[in-house]
């Protein structure tokens, strides 16, 4: 089935998609009312061949995130006590047949089977269709791209799949604790898979895992994930158990892995154990201004919270960031509904 989507994220990516043979509606957008105070349901999926965040680092995390949102958005928000589970226990929720569905809208990069003119053209397509300017996009990318060049958005496009192609090899030689590549015969790595739990009986609004998401989809692919060779740290999409709408993945995995890969990522930037979970919560109020708010990405505005992290520079990301100088409506990114939820009716799943 090809699916052509408007997909933003989260972070990283927002992978709101819309089908030519689906029926898509708009999902209820949650109205968040000034310095309310909202509870986030929490579950922590973890994969055992992968470095990992402690109790402590994951408490500290979800203190800085009720920080930086406090600030930046004007809302208190409390979470769960944080259920642990592991992987292939909160992956077993995505319905099957999605699963099976999901194939054809992922670039296989690991057999070497993928499209490379379809990805470029499905990256044209989330461009266009998000309001994505030339002149921005470039803007964006030529502190990591120095020489990158383009005559309108569908060479651009080009450009970034063929970066994120060449970047997203490099996952496939690093190596996890057991010794095995990170990225092994597993789906775990497919953000795309895992855009898909909300149609099935998830139950949670936020899921942290230290899973690495590197991959490439024939939809959705945004500026900031190309370049950094397919790397979704968070994702908020939809959810049918959520009374938000949607439901957040998040990845601690850029935080706290220290090869050489993610360093150079990273512009060298090393954190402890304490900075590196601080940061991923103050990140983590990025995507939860996706999940209580809809909001867009203000490419290159530094001071926004809601502006994609460039690579995995994370410190250099909330050095910038000053809620004074970017406030809530300042911005068509910035309003609330910006950018809206959609859902397929037909992919949703018998409730057990």
């Amino acid at each position: 089935m090809f699916i052509k989507c408007l997909c933003l994220g989260i972070a990283l990516l927002l992978y709101a998609c819309k089908s030519d043979d689906g029926d898509w509606h708009k999902a209820p957008h949650f109205l968040v009312e000034p310095n309310s105070t909202i509870k986030i349901r929490v579950i922590n999926a973890t994969n055992g061949r992968l470095a990992r965040m402690t109790p402590e680092q994951i408490r500290l995390m979800l203190a800085s995130t009720q920080s930086i949102v406090k600030t930046h958005f004007g809302v208190n928000v409390e979470f769960t006590d944080v259920t642990e589970t592991k992987i292939e226990q909160i992956f077993a929720l995505i319905p099957p047949p999605l699963l099976e569905m999901r194939k054809s809208t992922i670039y296989d990069f690991k057999s070497g089977t993928g499209d490379r003119q379809r990805l470029a053209k499905s990256i044209n397509t989330t461009l266009t269709q998000r309001g994505t300017k030339l002149e921005d996009g470039l803007d964006y990318v030529r502190p990591y791209l120095p020489n990158a060049q383009a005559k309108d958005l569908m060479s651009f496009s080009a450009l970034l799949s063929t970066v994120m192609l060449e970047r997203l090899q490099n996952w496939g030689r690093v190596m996890a604790a057991d010794g095995k590549p990170v990225l092994d015969a597993s789906a775990y790595n497919e953000i795309a898979d895992w855009d898909i739990l909300g149609y099935g009986n998830l139950k949670y609004d936020l899921i942290i895992t230290n899973q690495l998401f590197a991959s490439a989809e024939y939809a959705g692919v945004d500026i900031h994930t190309a370049i950094r060779g397919g790397v979704t740290v968070g994702l908020t999409t939809y959810s049918r158990n959520s009374k938000f709408g949607s439901y957040i993945v998040w990845s601690t995995f850029p935080f706290v892995d220290n090869s050489d890969n993610t360093l150079l990522l990273r512009g060298g930037e090393t954190y402890s154990a304490t900075e590196a979970a601080e940061l991923s919560g103050a990140y983590l109020a990025h995507e939860i201004g996706h999940l209580l708010f809809q909001f867009g990405h203000p490419f290159g505005q530094k001071s926004c919270v809601m502006n994609p992290v460039s690579m995995l520079r994370f410190r250099e990301w909330s050095n910038q960031i000053n809620s004074t100088n970017c406030k809530i409506g300042s911005r068509p990114e910035m309003t609330p509904g910006a950018i809206p939820e959609y859902y397929n009716t037909n992919w949703l799943q018998p409730q057990h």
